[in-house]
């Protein structure tokens, strides 16, 4: 799907707006409506804004420097300095799990039941397999017994 049929969505929206005004406020549908539309042209903006820069620099990935840039492109530089704590706030987020991840991972009980999830995952699609494997046998074993009755009809 293109980038002009994705939608935002709306919950998440409606919560953000709660979360930002307090809960407070009742919102109408139609303000909702706005932000969203509001939200996805800043995406929209932005993130072309950003590739653009990334393809005239010759890169093929864009990065965070490439949507910093734009921003500034934008005339919203006031923005950054809040958007460099969004930012900060999310890779210690994302360095908290990876670091509970690992830790998990590290865990010999956690090894242990992933291990016995595992062998009876195995165990249940085996079983499932061959039950499958025999009603295909049945099914072709009736068609032959259909096309050899078939033939002997014919003579």
């Amino acid at each position: 799907m293109d980038a002009q049929g994705e939608q935002l969505p709306k919950a998440t929206v409606q919560q953000f707006i709660k979360a930002v005004t307090g809960g407070d406020m009742k919102c109408s549908n139609e303000f909702v409506a706005q932000v969203m539309a509001m939200a996805k042209e800043y995406i929209n903006q932005v993130s072309d804004k950003a590739n653009q820069i990334c393809l005239d620099q010759g890169k093929k990935t864009i990065s965070g420097d490439f949507f910093y840039q734009a921003i500034v492109q934008f005339g919203l530089e006031a923005q950054i300095p809040h958007l460099k704590e969004i930012e900060d706030e999310v890779k210690l987020e994302v360095n908290q799990v990876k670091n509970q991840n690992k830790a998990r991972f590290q865990d010999e009980e956690h090894l242990k039941q992933l291990e016995q999830q595992q062998k009876i995952l195995y165990e249940n699609a085996k079983a499932e397999n061959s039950k499958l494997f025999q009603q295909q046998e049945e099914e072709s074993k009736r068609r032959q017994i259909h096309i050899s009755f078939a033939q002997q009809d014919d003579i």
